[in-house]
This record gives structure tokens, sequence and C-alpha cells, in this order.
């Protein structure tokens, strides 16, 4: 079973997330704040990484700017969710070092396929 770790501040979308990919057949490991992601990062490694870019404590470029410099995580398939949805943040985001972008309010199906697309070319 694949693992996914979901970092996300809000505990609705968090629980939301969960639902949805455990009920997809994935192992979800949450975090509510980057250092609590990145302390979850460091206890397993995650298949794939769901970031929330603003959260408290440490937001999701500083979380994937310390992963990234981590072997363990420096290819997993990281993706951000962001409410800003701006002409050039995709980019900003996948220059960052993440490897997708999906804007909220999160289509969970088209999120579902892009997970498995993730995990599928990583194997």
């Amino acid at each position: 079973m694949k693992t996914i770790l979901v970092a996300e501040d809000r505990d609705a979308s968090r629980e939301l997330l969960t639902v949805v990919l455990s009920s997809a057949g994935y192992n979800v490991v949450q975090a509510a704040d980057g250092e609590e992601a990145l302390a979850r990062a460091a206890e397993s490694t995650a298949d794939l990484v769901i970031l929330d870019i603003h959260m408290p404590r440490l937001d999701g470029y500083g979380v994937i700017r310390q992963l990234r410099a981590n072997p363990v995580y420096a290819s997993v398939p990281v993706i951000a969710l962001t409410a800003s949805a701006m002409t050039g943040d995709r980019d900003s985001v996948i220059a960052a070092g993440f490897t997708e972008y999906i804007s909220k309010p999160v289509n969970m199906s088209m999120l579902r396929r892009e997970i498995a697309r993730l995990l599928e070319n990583r194997s």
C-alpha cells in the first residue's frame, strides 16, 4: 500500500483529503502545518506528498526546500495545493521543486488521477 503525506492546515480540508485518499486505497499520514509535515516525513518515507502552500509555522515552500535537500525525498513526487491561482503561479511552484500544482478548490477525481499517474511514473 502506497503512503501519502497530506499537509494541510485546514482541518476540514485535511479530513476530506484523508477520506478520499483512504477510500482509494492509500495509507494517509496527516500533518496540520509545515513543521509537523517534516516530522512525519522523518518518521517514515511517503511515496507522495501533498502540501498546502500557505500553512502556519512553515509554509509549503519551506517544506519543499527541506524535503528536496534530503536524499530520501529528492525524487518523491510532491503536489502543491493552493488557493492562489494567478498567472505564473504554476511556474513558480514547479521552479521551487514541486512536481505538480493543483489549485483549490480541489477536484478530487482529478487529484486521484494525478496521484495515480505520478506514482505509476515512479515505479
